[in-house]
């Protein structure tokens, strides 16, 4: 089914010639007030969008506005024809100013339906305009990949007229009340994780785990590497979301294996060779089909969620109070990766500051990534990461009831000098009086 899915602070890049549908597409799946024209802004500077010299300041208009939505967190749609390399470049470049997920979105129609539509519209362009329009648009289907989008679609005529096209927005705000089973980081561990799920009260039915009570899983990330069975654990939590069973939000190995699979320079390391090897154990059709299945995951993710009317937000890797509601690159690699200072211990760890003890939200912060001996609730806040992989337990907190369920590992699955020890160590002393450290 084609379709387009696109995160709620988006700048979606309108790219083709007229006639095409550009405009059309835009009013029709978006809010007018979202939508940004230049023809529009043509029309306001000149009292004609036909003034082709008034462009000039109109295309100033037009970027101004973009910026001003861009700036109060607004999604926003340009829609001009973004048929030069140039004009893409302007707007990428507004886009990643404001951290926004830049996406370009190409309206792959051929040129004798551009003519038939312009020949139906009250304001024509000229033939030879569309004809030198649309051999831009086959340079730009070329060249789109490589210029820095966070996303590049394509769409044809055939798209646009599929009965069951839709475009969706997604977002971090989840309305639904609970109850929720909020389960941490699994790593690979996936017969602890079916030992969890059978003490939570989910049964299986068709290989697919349900709650007969009609709970939800949460999972909080980092699925895949270190531990045995990565893939198992992938198709498990799958399964789960196509369903309805669960929620996900991805952590900072569920990023790093997407980048590896979207054929990223990536350092194959860190319990990565793990889930490598297995996938290069699978046939070609089946590693093609965990691929596409991975990154679709993956990318329809939200960072973190809000659930219960945003009295619960579920994070990877944690998050501050005045985050919460805002998805900028900053906010998102405090999710992957928690309060990092930029340092890492002698045995290569990062250095995080300890962001929980200074939290004072209503919201219940659910969160993991950095393994503690034990779950308990700090300032409203709680990691529900004991170390499975490493020896550990594998937790869930239920919700609303606040009590903790856990099982024990079957195994030490991964080993790292002092990793896990210093974890346990250090969490006695974790939360006695420090000294002030530097806001990020």
């Amino acid at each position: 089914m084609p379709s387009i899915s696109i995160p709620k602070t988006t700048l979606l890049v309108l790219s083709g010639p007229p006639g095409c549908g550009k405009s059309t597409f835009a009013l029709s799946y978006f809010e007018e007030t979202a939508v940004v024209s230049s023809d529009r802004c043509r029309l306001l500077v000149s009292d004609d969008e036909t003034n082709m010299a008034a462009s000039k300041e109109a295309f100033k208009l037009f970027r101004s506005l973009i910026e001003y939505r861009l700036a109060l967190g607004c999604l926003t749609v340009a829609d001009s024809t973004a048929l030069t390399r140039q004009a893409r470049s302007d707007l990428l470049a507004i886009g990643k100013k404001y951290k926004f997920h830049v996406a370009l979105l190409i309206f792959n129609t051929p040129e004798p339906i551009c003519l038939e539509c312009n020949a139906g519209r009250e304001r024509r362009v000229p033939r030879k305009v569309i004809g030198a329009m649309s051999k831009q648009l086959s340079k730009t289907l070329q060249t789109a990949g490589e210029e820095g989008f966070n996303q590049v679609l394509a769409l044809s005529r055939e798209d646009l007229q599929h009965h069951d096209f839709k475009v969706d927005i997604r977002s971090f705000e989840v309305t639904y009340p609970g109850p929720f089973d909020l389960i941490g980081d699994l790593h690979g561990c996936y017969d602890e994780l079916v030992m969890l799920l059978d003490k939570l009260g989910y049964l299986r039915r068709f290989g697919r785990f349900f709650h007969p009570s009609g709970r939800q899983a949460v999972f909080l990330g980092d699925l895949t590497d270190r531990g045995p069975h990565s893939l198992k654990c992938f198709w498990l939590v799958k399964d789960m979301v196509d369903t309805g069973s669960a929620l996900y939000v991805p952590g900072n190995h569920c990023r790093k294996l997407a980048r590896f699979l979207e054929g990223r320079n990536i350092k194959v390391a860190h319990g990565l060779e793990k889930t490598v090897a297995e996938i290069k154990e699978l046939p070609e059709d089946e590693r093609q089909h965990f691929k596409k299945n991975f990154l679709a995951l993956y990318h329809q993710a939200s960072p973190y969620l809000v659930l219960n009317s945003g009295k619960l937000v579920v994070s990877h890797g944690g998050i501050k109070e005045e985050m919460i509601g805002k998805v900028t690159e900053r906010v998102k690699n405090f999710c992957f990766f928690g309060d990092t200072t930029g340092e890492v211990t002698d045995e290569g760890l990062p250095v995080r500051r300890d962001w929980a003890r200074d939290y004072s939200g209503d919201a219940l912060i659910v969160y993991g990534h950095t393994p503690v001996s034990k779950a308990e609730f700090v300032n409203n806040t709680i990691d529900i990461d004991q170390g499975c992989v490493l020896g550990g337990k594998l937790t869930a907190l239920r919700y609303p009831e606040m009590a903790l369920e856990q099982v024990p590992a079957l195994a030490v699955y991964y080993e790292r000098a002092g990793f896990y020890r210093e974890a346990v160590e250090n969490y006695e002393d974790r939360y006695e009086e420090q000294p002030a450290q530097p806001s990020m």
